[in-house]
């Protein structure tokens, strides 16, 4: 009974953890030497709904994901929506040809997903005719936010890890469960 209520639980664990990663994100990175080391720790989120939830679990928490970013920015809105909406989907199609199992593909993929990110965030700016000096900031600090974002990644993804153990959404934590109960049962 415990593990089906973990694992509903879940979901809104994951939400709150986004908020007060979103709330601590724009709080502790927004002064001067700072603000440039920022990692996006909320597309940290979005990588590992594509790559551990089902298509429409992790669609759902992707969007929360962006309303919250939304809700913490001055960006015009649906920037962030459309920029990790796009993310996602383009890690759910890699996801389906690649194998990712080690936590260095995870980062790989986390750069990846960076720069895509402030691509597409300059591409929706240049389509409402505001990314006239923005791209020259964009690209100069685009190394720096990605290396970042990957840095951050191996301990957002240890943690996140973590609770989709403790929480019986980790495949391999609701198998050892079964098998466990099975041993238990043959009184072993």
């Amino acid at each position: 009974m415990n593990r089906i209520i973990l694992r509903h639980l879940n979901f809104p664990f994951l939400v709150l953890l986004a908020v007060l990663t979103a709330a601590i994100q724009t709080s502790l990175f927004s002064f001067y030497p700072l603000m440039y080391l920022q990692p996006d720790l909320l597309l940290l989120f979005t990588v590992w709904f594509a790559l551990r939830r089902r298509f429409v679990e992790g669609g759902v928490l992707v969007l929360i994901v962006g309303e919250i970013a939304e809700i913490h920015s001055s960006a015009p809105s649906g920037m962030f929506l459309v920029s990790y909406m796009t993310c996602y989907l383009s890690l759910r199609a890699m996801a389906r040809y690649l194998v990712v199992t080690r936590l260095s593909s995870l980062v790989s993929l986390t750069l990846f997903a960076s720069v895509l990110w402030k691509l597409v965030g300059l591409l929706v700016l240049a389509l409402m005719d505001s990314a006239a000096h923005q791209w020259r900031h964009t690209f100069a600090l685009m190394p720096f936010g990605a290396a970042m974002t990957g840095l951050a990644g191996v301990w957002v993804f240890g943690w996140l890890e973590k609770l989709d153990w403790a929480t019986y959404k980790d495949p391999r934590a609701a198998q050892a469960l079964e098998d466990e109960l099975r041993l238990s049962e043959e009184g072993l």
